[in-house]
């Protein structure tokens, strides 16, 4: 068994692989820089209890991690290649496009090997940046949740308030313009207007690198997605232009597990 870690800059991320399986997971909302800290949140989850193999590490606050993990050394795996494995690992696809969305947003092309194609400053640290000046929340559970009541239609301006109708590719229920609409709104319209921008941003930058580099398969990545709001929204985009977008079952794990086996492929000669 390989325990793969993603720190990342609002998360911890821990996966257990066994082959092609996961056999344990968990997050820790924070980022568990110290040894001490990792240690203690591993044993918590009980990681100690399995027989492991090797520890593969990745994500941008792991460069400086040198400390054994459950007394093992660490290996580092490159945060593109992570990505890429991880998409990999959950759908099984050959060529595709991985988009993970995390604090930011990475867009990575996998053909045979890992190629970083673009990405964007906007993620789930826009969502809860934004979130904690506008609504005075950054708890992602409370998020999700107020945005279930959230209208966007109070905030966001849409081609028909602008054009009156459908304008080119565009549905009279697209979005014209975030945050354009002046009036009255509540702290759900604005929790989902956020979340709703930041996805689809994403979403028409994905579709822009999917038509660059002729690869129609794209897979989400990322503890963004754990937003519901965030998926209806890239999904609504990939409806509208008519792309691919996948979103696998443990979606949000995908950089640690990406990690984890990509140590597994290179532990066999495969990579």
């Amino acid at each position: 068994m390989i325990l793969g870690i993603d720190f990342g800059a609002s998360t911890t991320d821990a996966v257990l692989l066994q082959g092609k399986r996961i056999v344990k997971k968990a997050c820790a909302e924070r980022v568990l820089v110290s040894p001490k800290e990792l240690d203690s949140f591993l044993k918590k989850n009980k990681f100690h209890k399995f027989q492991i193999e090797g520890v593969a590490i990745s994500g941008g606050k792991s460069a400086g991690f040198h400390k054994k993990i459950l007394g093992i050394k660490p290996k580092h795996v490159n945060e593109i290649d992570a990505i890429a494995f991880g998409a990999k690992f959950l759908t099984g696809s050959k060529r595709f496009l991985a988009v993970s969305m995390g604090t930011g947003t990475c867009i990575v092309l996998f053909q045979k090997k890992a190629g970083h194609v673009i990405g964007t400053g906007l993620g789930g640290g826009t969502v809860l940046g934004l979130s904690r000046l506008l609504l005075n929340e950054s708890s992602p559970k409370k998020l999700a949740k107020l945005a279930e009541g959230g209208n966007l239609r109070n905030v966001d301006l849409s081609v028909k308030d602008v054009a009156g109708g459908k304008i080119g590719l565009l549905n009279a229920d697209a979005t014209a313009s975030n945050f354009g609409k002046q009036g009255r709104h509540s702290r759900a319209d604005l929790a989902a207007a956020v979340q709703s921008m930041a996805a689809e941003a994403v979403a028409v930058l994905a579709i822009a690198a999917s038509r660059q580099c002729n690869c129609r398969k794209v897979i989400f990545l990322g503890r963004t997605l754990s937003f519901p709001l965030v998926r209806k929204r890239l999904k609504k985009a990939a409806e509208l232009f008519k792309a691919e977008f996948s979103f696998p079952k443990d979606a949000e794990f995908g950089t640690a597990a990406g990690a984890a086996y990509y140590a597994q492929f290179k532990k066999q000669g495969r990579c």
